[in-house]
């Protein structure tokens, strides 16, 4: 069985990855679906950390706590951000493709 201190750096790295990611994202590099594919895999480990963390001493369950938490608002932060890039893309997309449409009418 994995323990939480093999995941923690795993997940330190997925975030990571994650922003790196999200960056590649805003420069049309990247479709925003692997993005948030690599944000559900790090809610999953953290998770799954969170679940280990109930078998530390409580010392230890509390600073895993933090860690896990600090990490958590991490992949919100990059989710929320992606999710906002990814509307105004969509929308700028659709308001190209109404604008075509209404000019191929004339």
């Amino acid at each position: 069985m994995t323990s939480i201190v093999e995941l923690f750096p795993k997940s330190r790295k997925l975030a990571y990855d994650s922003r790196q990611q999200l960056s590649q994202v805003q420069n049309s590099l990247l479709h925003p679906s692997e993005l948030f594919l690599s944000l559900d895999e790090l809610s999953n480990q953290l998770d799954l950390m969170e679940s280990l963390s109930q078998r530390e001493t409580p010392v230890q369950r509390e600073m895993w706590k933090r860690k896990i938490l600090e990490l958590r608002e991490d992949g919100r932060s990059i989710r929320r951000q992606g999710e906002h890039y990814d509307r105004m893309v969509s929308s700028g997309l659709r308001q190209q493709r109404e604008r075509d449409e209404l000019l191929s009418r004339r």
